[in-house]
């Protein structure tokens, strides 16, 4: 079959900062605080030429090999180095969210990087996005389609067995009855029988450091009560658009724009309903509304409310909670007496305004 493909380009507005780790976490004797604001993360090998130039060469291994405890900054102050020497060993700065710093040590995740040091966003994280929202649109479109799998989940929720892969064999099921449609194989759960293979999207065009923020993780509850987590995250800011392109082989999938954002307008609206609306500071957004990347919570990812309804839903996602050993302090047990699952809104603050975390607005064309 001849190839046709189609390119679209799009366009993510961020509304809440965008969190897209690395999996590395930046340790405290690799970055400082200049001032409340703002954070200087250091380049380990200009720093190690700072102290040998300065005849801290013992000094410097000491603190980096052998004492776990002391931090960059007061490692700094006792060697008597200036602001203006540990600036030029930055590999760069970056501004600082609304923090309130609790006690024990604050965490700083970085976020993904390409090999000259510039943020971008893979684009398997906004392919793993639509590929949410497709599915959890097509469940709720298609309700009597996907009746077995829903009465397999209550089975396997109902059961005693606990782990932490419970419902991944029945929501990987789904994914294949959704997506699996090609029969290039007899196996239809071989990936090459996936018509999501027919969508490619590139990784987004490169950021700068000036579209960066750290923000804090905050929980926020029913209640309006809310807390703060020592961990700050390498966020996209707000008012930072991330453009990058999709190509679709339409030989293997008929998707067009207007699917796509029929979809993401039925997935938010439904997310709003479910889940959303239950938290008072949380106004409901524009249709376009999507959630990228880490730290925008549960219900953003999975479709075990488009399958169960809000109701069963909220069971559901305690029951999960329960087998897969969370832990009690959590208090996922209280859910359903609340009304909702999970209990807590995934936030931060930046410039005295609370944001919803991997918030954006979504545009094709």
């Amino acid at each position: 079959m001849k190839r046709v493909l189609k390119t679209y380009q799009l366009e993510l507005e961020v509304c809440g900062p965008v969190y897209v780790g690395s999996g590395m976490e930046i340790q405290k004797k690799e970055y400082l605080f200049l001032n409340r604001n703002t954070v200087g993360i250091i380049d380990i090998d200009k720093l190690y030429m700072l102290a040998k130039k300065k005849h801290l060469e013992i000094e410097f291994e000491k603190f980096m090999v052998v004492d776990g405890r002391e931090d960059l900054k007061h490692w700094v102050e006792r060697n008597r180095i200036s602001l203006d020497e540990i600036k030029c060993c930055m590999k760069y700065k970056i501004n600082v969210g609304d923090i309130q710093m609790e006690k024990g040590r604050m965490q700083i995740m970085n976020f993904m990087r390409d090999p000259y040091g510039n943020p971008y966003i893979p684009g398997s994280s906004i392919k793993g996005m639509l590929r949410t929202i497709l599915l959890a649109a097509d469940i709720m479109k298609n309700p009597l389609y996907y009746k077995q799998d829903v009465q397999k989940i209550k089975m396997e929720l109902d059961g005693p067995i606990r782990n932490r892969n419970i419902l991944q064999k029945n929501i990987g099921g789904i994914e294949e009855k959704a997506f699996h449609k090609l029969n290039r194989t007899e196996k239809s759960k071989d990936a090459v029988n996936d018509i999501m293979s027919g969508i490619i999207i590139s990784d987004s065009k490169p950021l700068s450091n000036e579209d960066m923020i750290l923000c804090q993780k905050w929980e926020y509850h029913i209640d309006g009560s809310s807390k703060t987590l020592n961990l700050l995250r390498e966020c996209v800011k707000p008012g930072t658009v991330i453009k990058t392109s999709m190509k679709v082989d339409e030989s293997i999938n008929q998707i067009t724009s207007e699917k796509i954002m029929e979809a993401v307008k039925k997935f938010y609206q439904f997310y709003y309903s479910v889940f959303q609306s239950k938290y008072p500071i949380a106004d409901q957004m524009f249709d376009e509304t999507v959630f990228l990347g880490g730290g925008s919570g549960f219900v953003s990812k999975t479709v075990i409310y488009s399958l169960l309804g809000e109701r069963e839903g909220v069971q559901a996602v305690q029951d999960i909670f329960d087998k897969t050993y969370v832990p009690k302090e959590h208090k996922h047990y209280k859910d359903c007496r609340l009304g909702v699952s999970p209990h807590v809104l995934k936030c931060t603050k930046y410039c005295g305004k609370t944001y919803m975390m991997g918030q954006c607005k979504f545009k094709i064309y």
